[in-house]
């Protein structure tokens, strides 16, 4: 697959529109999958998203070192949530947001519960690392994960 392609994924999953945000933005503790070098992944304690333009989406370990994983680039609740995705393919930071690809997260009513559709793209602005950064976030280790993390969390709450 070439660079220039995104990675799209939709799930069903069985609760509101308004309570998949609020899990989305308010608990990513229940559906984010701690990555990065070996000193973030294994003991994360902490995962926000600071829901507002210009926001921070990071992760911290028990240490206290934390990792920037993410910037929210534009939200409207319980519509939307888009973010600079600033990792690589290795889960190193990338500081700059706009040297990251782009994760736009849709949220639709449907029926009883809510079809989220997500589609990440832009991995060229990850230069040298795009290929592997869409490989990986396209791999059953990447946003498959991510999203039956998240179904898994919709169905306990």
């Amino acid at each position: 697959m070439s660079i220039e392609q995104s990675c799209q994924f939709e799930r069903y999953l069985p609760k509101p529109r308004d309570e998949i945000f609020a899990l989305l933005v308010d608990h990513p503790e229940t559906w984010w999958q701690p990555i990065g070098p070996d000193e973030y992944s294994e003991d994360a304690e902490t995962v926000t998203i600071t829901p507002y333009s210009g926001g921070v989406c990071d992760q911290t370990a028990k240490d206290g070192t934390r990792l920037v994983w993410g910037t929210v680039l534009s939200i409207e609740a319980p519509l939307y949530l888009r973010l600079a995705w600033q990792l690589t393919s290795q889960g190193e930071a990338i500081a700059d947001p706009a040297a990251s690809s782009r994760v736009m997260m849709t949220l639709r009513g449907a029926g009883e519960g809510t079809r989220l559709e997500v589609v990440h793209s832009d991995f060229i602005r990850h230069g040298e690392d795009a290929q592997a950064c869409r490989d990986f976030m396209c791999s059953e280790n990447g946003w498959p994960l991510l999203l039956k993390r998240l179904e898994e969390a919709a169905k306990k709450r």
